[in-house]
């Protein structure tokens, strides 16, 4: 508890060094990856989706598993839970690195905002460092 508390106090403190999820990334999402990057395409468009009738909360990179428990379920009704595991569990485990991928997104524009902040903070001591020498000197 006193470590999530800490994390609040200095999250107020130091606004700038932390990104909002919901603004997406402030960065180039290229910058550090000399190869590229696989691009994440969603595998229905929302047209699609509305069309297929996937509920709103679960369109997103999983649709596809998902769509394929709304089959299975259809087919094998009533006894839907012992033959749909496969899809269910195919499906939890792309929730599950679709959570993975994001956390490590925040991570990343973490560290470049604090790396950033960083050469700001040093760029400035040395501009400070060097006025204050010049001043000496005269």
């Amino acid at each position: 508890m006193g470590l999530n508390f800490s994390g609040s106090i200095d999250r107020a403190q130091h606004p700038e060094q932390y990104p909002e999820k919901a603004k997406g990334p402030t960065f180039d999402p290229l910058y550090g990856f000399s190869d590229g990057r696989k691009p994440k395409v969603a595998p229905y468009t929302q047209e699609e989706m509305q069309t297929l009738n996937i509920p709103l909360d679960k369109r997103d990179y999983c649709a596809h598993y998902f769509r394929a428990i709304m089959l299975c379920t259809q087919q094998y009704w009533p006894s839907q839970y012992g033959y749909c595991e496969p899809e269910r569990h195919a499906w939890e485990q792309c929730q599950i690195q679709n959570k993975l991928d994001d956390a490590k997104e925040y991570e990343r524009e973490l560290r470049l905002r604090r790396r950033r902040l960083r050469k700001e903070e040093k760029t400035n001591r040395d501009l400070l460092h060097k006025e204050h020498t010049d001043n000496n000197e005269e």
